[in-house]
């Protein structure tokens, strides 16, 4: 199908409480064109350097295993699973 490298990976976020064991309780569901790719968890334990900050918990299918860095905003981390979802 032509022009299909043009088509953006649509991720929705979806807000929900994780159980870290820790006050890192904010969490978001990256869910990209339907299926779970990712969790996200904000960052709130004052012993953390970048606290506000979203880290990459754990990724599904393409994205398990992958390092990603601490992102400082949603839209951030929304860019770098775009990206890296291509990729894979």
């Amino acid at each position: 199908m032509a022009g299909r490298d043009n088509v953006e990976t649509l991720v929705v976020l979806q807000p929900i409480a994780v159980d870290t064991g820790s006050p890192d309780r904010d969490g978001m569901l990256a869910i990209a064109n339907g299926l779970l790719v990712a969790v996200l968890v904000r960052l709130a334990d004052p012993e953390h350097d970048n606290v506000g900050s979203w880290f990459f918990e754990v990724g599904f299918g393409r994205l398990h295993g992958k390092k990603a860095p601490t992102f400082l905003s949603l839209e951030e981390a929304t860019r770098w699973l775009r990206r890296h979802l291509k990729l894979a």
